[in-house]
């Protein structure tokens, strides 16, 4: 076995994206998950019984948003006593999940949470087609993650990330429902101690997705510096505030 007696799971976030469920379990590289489940958070197309008549367990939360979706699959997966959790965004694979074969050496050493980084190998985003207003506002920002957060990462805000059953001793229901949960998590692992670190992905974008709005994104950005001034208040004046706790 690749991962000795480790279990590791795939984790399809599913929302509304019955047209690209196709494409991206194609993308999925089987041969390395013990099981691939899915987890829906009030889709109102066909997605949810597309997949179960592929097979698939499905598990539906009620309460909508990105965050709350990834709390409802991690919290099913480790509850089917999964060692690992990758995260698959239903959107077409956006992010491609091969990129788990670059994380093998760093499941069997247990790093806690693995992120998968775009800016690696340097150029291959903007030659994979990365909007030039997102590459720029993607470097910008983890400039000042690196200085605050002292973890010298190349990317802080991916859609790819691989989760160890430790995260959940500290991933809660103080995290966020919505897209800034993707920097609480970042921020909360480094501030309790876990361990991080990064591997090479690629991103698609030239098929069909279901990408961020850049209104979203303007609003994700603002509540970022939130996240990294709770970070402050708690690293350094030992202050217990949001997602951040003694």
């Amino acid at each position: 076995m690749t991962f000795g007696n480790k279990k590791v799971y795939g984790l399809i976030l599913s929302h509304n994206c019955e047209k690209l469920i196709d494409e991206t379990i194609k993308r999925i590289p089987n041969d390395l998950f013990d099981e691939v489940i899915v987890s829906d958070d009030g889709s109102t197309d066909n997605s949810v019984l597309k997949y179960k008549k592929l097979g698939y367990k499905v598990f539906e939360t009620s309460i909508a948003g990105y965050g709350s979706n990834v709390k409802n699959g991690l919290k099913s997966a480790f509850s089917l006593n999964a060692d690992y959790v990758v995260e698959i965004h239903g959107d077409g694979a956006q992010f491609d999940p091969s990129a788990t074969y670059h994380a093998i050496e760093l499941i069997n050493n247990d790093v806690d949470l693995i992120l998968g980084s775009r800016f690696i190998e340097k150029g291959k985003a903007l030659g994979l087609g990365m909007p030039l207003p997102r590459f720029l506002a993607n470097r910008l920002l983890s400039i000042f993650d690196r200085l605050i957060l002292r973890k010298n990462l190349s990317e802080f805000h991916t859609g790819f990330r691989i989760y160890n059953k430790n995260i959940m001793n500290i991933y809660d229901d103080s995290f966020s429902n919505y897209h800034i949960a993707s920097f609480q998590i970042i921020a909360a692992t480094i501030a309790r101690g876990l361990s991080v670190d990064e591997v090479p992905v690629e991103c698609d974008y030239r098929k069909e997705h279901t990408s961020h709005s850049y209104a979203g994104a303007s609003l994700y950005a603002i509540l970022h510096f939130g996240v990294l001034f709770q970070f402050i208040l708690y690293k350094y004046f030992k202050l217990s505030y949001g997602v951040f706790k003694k």
